[in-house]
């Protein structure tokens, strides 16, 4: 047998076989690097193993109704406001997410419609476990302030067209002052006062202008009537004169010397006013020849 190195370890059983490690064949002078290295390797081992962390478990419910919530959105921050973890609560309104140990975090509930919810958490051992519970209202909602204008009516939207478009207007309010005293819309002008208009002397004749000596067409609810027309002074909201100009762009040839615009009331409740309408006339039944 030949002697072994002085640096070299050779182990033998006398009964059965036996391996040496593969350390057992280093040679004495390198076991201490070999050693280091073991004891560094594990040390880096250590440095990656995660740190334990706490469990911080919860439920979000109405506070109304106590029913969970899902689909809240559960954010963890630092004391800096920075967002460390986010999670959702589940349809049992339930969530859980782990933290740092020993670290003082904000928890923040949201959810669109609900008013958010927050609370803090103090630091806990790394093997604690924390519950907590959002309870979340709803949130009301705040728009801008709107403004809503109501339509006039009718006779207000014509009345302001007139005074937009500069006709020579009788307010409703002087025709209300003389209405009810004439008889006739002729008698119901001369009361007005009608400069620059000649009324007729006779049925058969038309309201002329002064300067021309041309007929003027009367227009009753936008409704081009012709020459001549019966209007009751008690249906007259309002009156607008125009100038042949202004009548021609209005309505055309069909006034094209001028225009007298009457615009009516409108019903109102309990109002036992009756438009005269057209009656139609006798109906002439021949004699029948006599029988033989």
């Amino acid at each position: 047998m030949r002697p072994a190195a002085a640096d070299t370890i050779v182990v033998s059983a006398a009964v059965g076989r036996f391996s040496p490690p593969p350390w057992s064949r280093v040679p004495l002078r390198f076991r201490p690097l070999l050693a280091a290295g073991a004891l560094a390797g594990a040390a880096l081992c250590l440095a990656a193993a995660p740190a334990a962390a706490q469990v911080v478990r919860g439920v979000a419910r109405s506070a109304e109704s106590l029913a969970p919530i899902a689909g809240v959105q559960v954010t963890l921050f630092d004391k800096q406001g920075r967002a460390l973890a986010v999670v959702t609560s589940d349809s049992a309104g339930r969530f859980a997410l782990r933290v740092p140990p020993a670290t003082e975090l904000d928890l923040r509930a949201r959810r669109l419609g609900l008013a958010p919810s927050e609370a803090a958490l103090k630091p806990l051992a790394p093997a604690d476990t924390a519950e907590l519970e959002f309870l979340m209202g709803d949130l009301a909602q705040t728009t801008d302030p709107v403004t809503v204008t109501a339509m006039g009516s009718l006779n207000d939207q014509r009345l302001n067209t007139a005074r937009r478009r500069g006709w020579k207007l009788y307010e409703p309010e002087v025709v209300a002052q003389h209405r009810n005293r004439a008889q006739d819309f002729n008698q119901l002008l001369r009361s007005l006062g009608a400069p620059g208009i000649l009324l007729p002397r006779s049925n058969n004749d038309c309201i002329r202008t002064m300067r021309d000596n041309r007929c003027l067409s009367f227009v009753l609810d936008n409704q081009v009537l012709g020459p001549t027309a019966i209007v009751l002074p008690s249906d007259i909201h309002f009156i607008a004169i125009l100038s042949a100009s202004e009548s021609r762009i209005q309505f055309g040839d069909r006034a094209p010397w001028g225009a007298i615009a009457i615009y009516t009331r409108q019903r109102e409740p309990g109002d036992a006013r009756r438009r005269p309408r057209p009656t139609a006339p006798p109906v002439v039944t021949p004699p029948r020849p006599p029988t033989r």
